[in-house]
């Protein structure tokens, strides 16, 4: 049986396609300047979405997820799209985009025309992710206002007004994140940082430290990377043989029972992962350390 591949037809979805024969008189006015948009659509839970160009297209793809969750492949590059998360395709790219089977996702996506490219790093070929509500709706209420112009004016006046709007989409997705996106990443390291020393008794993956955050896996892992060299699962191992070491020293619990207190079952898988990560089982660290405690307590 064929898999089902679906390039549009979505229950209430919405797909513009602007004027083709776009005069070169609008294309280089001031007010256009070669940054025009050839296409726009939004498609609602789109099942079965499936876009492939093996030779690209003239012009840059943008893809704006807003719910589920989807993957863009391009060359050299997979990218996982999660709520949020915004990606420019490469003019001429071969690529190909899809939604997830189980939790398709909802886009806002254009194709348009500008020779701000390297102004605006669309070279980079990064994720932006947008999650802050004024943001989310202030990039939302662009697009409403490019399909109202759109539908209700004429091609030389729609050109020049839509390419204003294309500028600001452009501008708040690409130039006015630097700090808001940083402050962003530094904000989801410090939740899950947060939510693992709330939970440092429970054994979590990273598939539900990502649905905690509302971010992709691999986006979690590649910012824990980036920031702590480290994967989310690695630190929380950290996390959790720290706070052993400080229950051997300070406590008389049994070692089985400080193992629940950090989140493993099984004593015996504990006792290993303590060792690989310390050098001594958790009895021989205990009989070492504590006992320097106890001393400096006496002194």
């Amino acid at each position: 049986m064929d898999i089902i591949k679906k390039k549009d037809g979505f229950r209430n979805e919405r797909h513009i396609i602007f004027p083709s024969n776009i005069n070169d008189f609008i294309k280089k006015s001031p007010l256009v300047d070669h940054t025009y948009i050839l296409e726009i659509g939004y498609y609602p839970n789109a099942k079965y979405h499936y876009r492939e160009r093996m030779n690209g297209v003239d012009e840059f793809v943008l893809i704006y997820c807003l719910e589920g969750q989807g993957t863009i492949e391009i060359p050299d590059s997979i990218i996982s799209m999660s709520r949020g998360d915004i990606f420019c395709i490469p003019k001429k790219a071969a690529h190909r985009y899809y939604a997830n089977e189980n939790n398709p996702w909802s886009i806002l996506w254009m194709h348009f025309h500008t020779n701000l490219d390297h102004f605006l790093g669309l070279h980079k070929k990064l994720v932006i992710k947008v999650l802050a509500k004024e943001r989310y709706v202030i990039l939302q209420g662009h697009f409403i206002d490019i399909f109202e112009l759109a539908g209700n004016v004429n091609s030389d006046e729609m050109i020049t007004c839509t390419s204003q709007l294309l500028r600001l989409v452009l501008s708040e997705i690409f130039v006015l994140t630097d700090e808001s996106i940083s402050h962003q990443k530094n904000l989801y390291l410090a939740k899950c940082i947060s939510f693992m020393s709330e939970n440092i008794d429970q054994d979590i993956n990273l598939t539900e430290f990502a649905r905690h955050l509302e971010i992709s896996s691999s986006y979690l892992n590649s910012l824990f990377k980036n920031y702590t060299n480290k994967s989310p699962i690695e630190y929380f191992i950290e996390m959790r043989i720290e706070q052993a070491c400080k229950y051997l020293k300070l406590s008389n619990l049994k070692i089985y029972e400080i193992a629940k207190k950090v989140g493993y079952q099984d004593p015996y898988y504990f006792s290993r992962l303590f060792k690989k990560n310390t050098g001594y089982s958790p009895k021989d660290y205990r009989v070492k350390f504590s006992k320097n405690v106890h001393d400096s307590l006496k002194a």
